[in-house]
Parts: structure tokens; sequence; C-alpha cells
């Protein structure tokens, strides 16, 4: 069946504002060179998913010039292909959506005139590589209206702020659905990806218009449990949510474990890919000691960094040492530096004898462009 892929960009924001003040949380970068969305294109084009809307709201210059036209997911098509959805107001003095069911409402138009027959609805907050065309295959074999992709947890756990969670039967439907519902014991809660009829899908948008929903979890799928079938598809492997700054640094680290790598990059028929940048190799230095990091292109290291995530472009000097650090692209760190436990932004510059430090648990954050 034919199958198109809505991504919602902005929804997530929010948990994030450190690294979302210049860009969406799609376009948040990864473990050394990649961005949030890639994962999300990635798995949709593996999965043979060929015409993909991204819906925005602000902040998303850094998105649209990272996806461009799509050519590095083999997305630059006549027929489907990439495109970007900008926000629309009726008025120009008229809000932006503030929800998820009013993010596709903007989205009407491309799905009336899909000739699609399924539609996958994503959210970019979550790192794991996820077989999406197993998903769609039981979609269709279990002839669910919606399926619904879950994990499940112990409670008391660290969990998603905002979680829905699943009551399941014993055959896999859910039977309700609600928010922060949490119980002792096993959870099912939700990773907001949804494989739906696009009819539906028109026809629960255009129910919301009339009824005034405004929340796509709080109304429209309690609501809806009860009327169509709505099946759950539990993930097993590796999921990061990036739920704030500290999950986003433990997400980062988490890559420099071999075995969450090789679940991530190295899953048989599901690459993941990137916007290629033409970058000269990294350069170490004759006094360059690096241990257990992952380290991008561009790179000049001539001091000592140990279970780090050195971005694009980032310059290491002699005598510094960066130890459990996640430095964005074109930062500076000097000579007799100490930083540990940091998370930086873009072109950060750390003088010369700085010693910055965070701790476990609560990693230090350095603004774009700002000097130490």
């Amino acid at each position: 069946m034919r199958t198109m892929g809505l991504i919602f960009s902005n929804i997530h924001d929010r948990a994030l504002p450190e690294m979302t003040r210049w860009r969406t949380i799609a376009s948040v970068p990864i473990a050394s060179r990649y961005r949030m969305i890639d994962f999300v294109l990635s798995d949709m084009v593996n999965s043979g998913v060929g015409e993909v809307s991204i819906i925005t709201k602000t902040k998303y210059n850094s998105l649209m010039k990272h996806v461009g036209s799509g050519k590095d997911w083999d997305l630059d098509r006549k027929n489907g292909g990439v495109r970007i959805i900008a926000p629309y107001v009726e008025a120009m003095s008229g809000p932006l959506y503030t929800n998820r069911l009013e993010a596709m409402q903007n989205a009407i138009g491309g799905l009336e005139a899909s000739k699609a027959d399924l539609v996958f609805l994503t959210d970019c907050d979550i790192l794991a590589n996820i077989p999406y065309a197993d998903i769609i295959e039981q979609h269709v074999s279990s002839g669910a209206d919606v399926t619904a992709v879950y994990r499940t947890a112990e409670y008391p756990v660290e969990i998603p702020g905002d979680a829905i969670v699943f009551e399941l039967s014993e055959n896999g439907r859910v039977t309700s659905v609600a928010n922060l519902n949490w119980r002792i014991g096993k959870n099912n809660y939700s990773m907001n990806i949804w494989v739906m009829k696009r009819s539906l899908l028109l026809s629960i948008l255009r129910d919301s218009i009339t009824y005034g929903f405004k929340s796509f979890s709080r109304e429209v799928l309690p609501r809806e449990a009860s009327r169509i079938n709505i099946m759950g598809y539990e993930f097993k492997g590796y999921a990061r949510n990036i739920a704030n700054l500290n999950e986003y640094f433990e997400a980062n680290m988490d890559v420099l474990n071999e075995g969450i790598r090789s679940e991530l990059f190295e899953k048989a028929g599901y690459p993941i890919f990137t916007r290629v940048k033409d970058s000269a190799p990294t350069r170490y230095g004759a006094n360059a000691k690096v241990t257990n990091s992952l380290v991008s292109d561009g790179c000049v290291i001539d001091g000592t960094v140990e279970n780090c995530v050195l971005f694009r472009g980032v310059r290491v000097d002699e005598n510094a040492v960066v130890k459990n650090c996640v430095i964005l692209n074109d930062s500076i760190i000097e000579s007799g530096v100490s930083m540990d436990y940091i998370v930086t932004d873009k072109r950060v510059v750390a003088s010369r004898g700085r010693i910055i430090a965070g701790c476990e648990g609560h990693p230090f954050f350095i603004g774009r462009d700002e000097i130490l």
C-alpha cells in the first residue's frame, strides 16, 4: 500500500529550550554529524515511504537548509518527495498552531491531494532506528484503522512528562487512551508514532474543526478508541526520548556504547542518511590523546579528549582537557582549558586556562557564539 509521511518538527521544542533557541527539535544536532530528523527521514525512506511532508512552525531556517531538496535521502523526486509545510494563519494577526491537531489542519490540502492509502505520523524527539516497514506490515495484516507504536516501562521510572498511556487487550488492541495515567508496574506509553488510513485522518481533522477539538491525544484518541480498531505495536529496541538537556547529553553519550551505536547505525536494511558535507579529515597532533570519543570530520585535536562527542570543525588545543562533553560545530577549546560535563552550541570559544564543569545528571550548557 502507498504510504506518505507526516513529520512534526516543532512539537517538542519547549522540552529542550537550550538547543532550540535557534532551531527546531527536528534539526537539533546529534551523534557527531547527524540531526534528529535524519533518523525519521531515513526510516521512512528505508521502508518505502517516498512522499514526506514536514510540518513547521518557527525557527525552521536550519531545518530547510539541512533537508534541502531531500537529495541525501533520495527524496528529490518528481512525484512525491519531501516538502516543508510552513505555518498558515487566516489573518496576519492570527495565532500559530499550539498543538498537534492544529498543526495537522495546516496539512489538509496536501492530504487531500495525495494518492497515498496510509499516513505515517511521527515526531522528532526520539533517538532510535525503527523498522517502519514492520509497523506498516502489521498495520495491513491486522486490518487496523490505526496502529499506535508504544514502549513498555515499569513505574516508577523516569518517563516522558507528557506521556500517553495505553491499555491493551490480549490481542493487542488499544482499549483506552489516557494522559499521565501511570500505575505501579508495567505501563505502555506512546512513542507518538502512528499509522492510519489517509481517509480516516482527513475525517478526524474535519471533525476536529467542526466540533472545535484542540488536542489529538486528549480529545480525539480517547473518543475514537472505542469506535475504531486501534492496534498497538511494541518497539523493543533502543530508544532515547529527548525530554530535557540531560536526556540530550545522555543520548550523545549512549552513542559511545558500541552496542547502541551498532543498533542505530548498522541495522541491516536501515542505514541512517544525513546531509553530506565535504570537510577535510580530522587532524590529530603528536600530543593528542583521544579515548572513547566520537569525533566528526574537520576537527583539529592537539589536546586530551575523553568520553566526548565532537561535531564538525571543533578545535582542541594542546594542554586542553575535555571530558564527558558534547561540543558542537566550530567551537574552539584553547590551551590549558579543562571542561567536564559540558554541552555547547555552535562556535563557542573557551578561553585559555578556563576551568568549566557541570556534573553527572546536570551538564552545564554554553550557548551559541559565547566566549568564556
